[in-house]
């Protein structure tokens, strides 16, 4: 009797194995603000948390600085061209991994990664949450870097000019571009400039959301982020990135 109940068990436990664990799809309903926190996380390797500000316009945006003390950091999100509710791009200012080293001690963070490193998770997450699509061929382009090293000036207004956030070709391969550039706090090229235009790296990034509408056909590629910005004399008064208002 007891071998009997004892196979009994077995079978049951064969015919119904333990659940899978959820896939790992947080992004797809994150905030802005907290897409920017995992955005932070990722791309300079660290766990330590601030305050982010969204801001409604693209010009309170470009004007804000990041802040190490108390750390804030600031967001922008792209809406569709045909869709003001839809998110296709979000931008995120961040803190650079040195500065927060500096900040909060050695080993806050780890050397910084790229823009893309984000995209590749966001990728990860969309893709997790759409098994029918796995295989659909996505790329990231790995050039993000927009640092002027002739004329640092420009970096600012560079980084905010309109690109394409996506393209696909002929094949079918779906493309992810990103802008991106970092201002480390102990580049001795800027030592002497103004301290909230030190230690940042800022990121354009893919919004989860219009991502998946991509990988199932429900939009198109070709999206066009950013603006022209030429802030009244900055080139002339300063010669660093984001000159006082360029980013």
């Amino acid at each position: 009797m007891f071998v009997t109940a004892a196979v009994a068990g077995l079978a049951a436990c064969a015919a119904s194995p333990p659940a899978a664990p959820a896939a790992d799809t947080k992004l797809l309903t994150a905030s802005p603000a907290e897409f920017c926190a995992e955005a932070q996380h990722i791309v300079s390797h660290t766990d330590k948390t601030g305050d982010f500000v969204v801001h409604p316009d693209f010009e309170g945006f470009v004007k804000s600085k990041t802040n190490i003390d108390p750390l804030t950091l600031h967001v922008y999100v792209w809406p569709a061209p045909d869709d003001p509710g839809q998110a296709v791009a979000i931008s995120c200012k961040m803190k650079s991994a040195d500065h927060l080293n500096a900040a909060f001690g050695p080993g806050t963070a780890a050397p910084d990664g790229l823009c893309q490193d984000m995209n590749r998770e966001t990728l990860r997450q969309v893709r997790a949450s759409l098994p029918a699509v796995a295989d659909r061929q996505v790329m990231l382009d790995p050039n993000e870097n927009v640092f002027n090293e002739k004329q640092p000036a420009a970096t600012g207004p560079d980084w905010l000019a309109p690109f394409l956030l996506t393209t696909e070709n002929d094949a079918g391969t779906l493309t992810i571009h990103s802008k991106g550039f970092r201002v480390d706090w102990l580049d001795p090229r800027f030592a002497r400039f103004d301290a909230r235009v030190r230690g940042v790296h800022y990121c354009h990034l893919i919004a989860p959301g219009y991502l998946r509408e991509l990988l199932t056909g429900q939009a198109a590629a070709g999206v066009t982020i950013g603006s022209k910005w030429s802030p009244p004399g900055a080139s002339r008064q300063w010669s660093c990135p984001e000159a006082k208002s360029s980013g």
